[in-house]
């Protein structure tokens, strides 16, 4: 009984666990096990040719002729790939993608989840502080969907308007 329910607790937790990722199952077995970023952007030659599955929220997204380049400020992966919040941030990273990608949907402040090979590291300026980039070239790219806000209306009160008065709210009274 006890190699029953061990048995069954395993399959459970691979079936959970391989079901919410977002990057394909292929590129995860050839990926490297999850690091500290701050390490990837010290050391990228260590890891250059690797497979890294990072994520973080768009900065900017630009078109050359033959690729996109995307700006993205990294933040550590929660449950399901998922970026976590901004505020956790290690640093910076570059996604090389081939073709076209429309900036109107790869727009500043989407979360994205990105599965790519480590190409290198460029410095750039922020407001004259140079900052190191690292450079990933993508294999799978996942676009968060928006988060729908829902906003009461602030006026609807169904308790407002007295029930036998209700449906005259809006003609005017006669008596």
């Amino acid at each position: 009984m006890k190699v029953l329910r061990t048995t069954l607790l395993a399959i459970l937790i691979t079936v959970f666990t391989g079901s919410c990722s977002v990057i394909s199952q292929q590129i995860r077995t050839e990926s490297i096990p999850p690091i500290d970023f701050k390490i990837l952007l010290q050391e990228p030659d260590n890891y250059l040719g690797d497979t890294v599955i990072l994520g973080g929220y768009i900065l900017e997204t630009k078109n050359l002729t033959d690729q996109s380049i995307i700006r993205v400020l990294q933040a550590p992966l929660g449950f399901g790939e998922e970026p976590e919040s901004r505020d956790y941030s290690e640093g910076r990273f570059i996604i090389l993608q081939k073709g076209f990608l429309d900036p109107e949907v790869y727009s500043k402040d989407r979360q994205i989840t990105v599965a790519g090979t480590v190409v290198g590291s460029v410095v750039e300026k922020i407001n004259d502080f140079p900052q190191p980039y690292l450079k990933i070239q993508s294999r799978e790219i996942y676009l968060w969907p928006k988060d729908q806000q829902y906003y009461p209306d602030p006026y609807y009160d169904p308790w407002f308007y007295p029930y036998p008065y209700y449906r005259y709210r809006h003609y005017p009274y006669y008596w």
